[in-house]
């Protein structure tokens, strides 16, 4: 795979996980207005990873083309100045997204449908490949002699923090279901 064909994904997965929040926020804003702002804020935040992995694009343009293949950690490719991606399958995560896309759209969906699968979003290997283009992206900026360019990096990354912490609140304080509140401690301590 190309790094442009990764980014590309990225950029898809974020795209689509932004409208997702987006939806919920239509769909649920009329329970609660708390409700709707917590879904417009993880919608932003989405949208804000989108923007991301252009800017991340474009200096990785610059500091390794376009072209470059990305390693996978099966690949025997151990000249590339790009470190190998992990183990994922792409088809997979997009699988996911088309599953709750489709629910969304075939019908009304609850208040704890909805955490449910910002849960399994927040908890998918889409995370993982956006956390990796994030390392290359490090990588490029340091390449580029643009160290100024590393604040943008650690504060994504403390946002990725906060995004699941927010996540998990809204979930506490808006469902009563007690495996539900669970399943998002267990994701807030997966990405610890």
């Amino acid at each position: 795979m190309t790094l442009e064909k990764l980014f590309d994904i990225c950029r898809d997965l974020e795209l689509r996980q932004a409208k997702l929040y987006a939806s919920f926020a239509l769909l649920l804003g009329d329970v609660d207005e708390r409700i709707a702002r917590f879904w417009e804020k993880m919608s932003t935040e989405e949208w804000q990873h989108y923007i991301l992995v252009d800017f991340g694009r474009a200096l990785c343009v610059e500091a390794f083309g376009i072209d470059a293949l990305v390693p996978t950690e099966k690949s025997e490719e151990t000249t590339s100045p790009i470190a190998p991606l992990p183990d994922i399958s792409v088809q997979q995560i997009t699988d996911a997204l088309d599953a709750h896309e489709s629910k969304v759209k075939n019908g009304r969906i609850t208040l704890d449908e909805a955490f449910e699968i910002a849960i399994a979003i927040e908890g998918s290997e889409a995370d993982t490949i956006y956390m990796y283009l994030l390392s290359i992206i490090r990588k490029a900026i340091r390449e580029s002699n643009q160290p100024y360019l590393m604040n943008r990096i650690v504060q994504v990354e403390r946002d990725m923090v906060s995004h699941v912490d927010g996540l998990v609140q809204a979930t506490q304080k808006f469902s009563k279901d007690t495996s539900l509140i669970r399943k998002a401690h267990r994701l807030k301590e997966e990405h610890g």
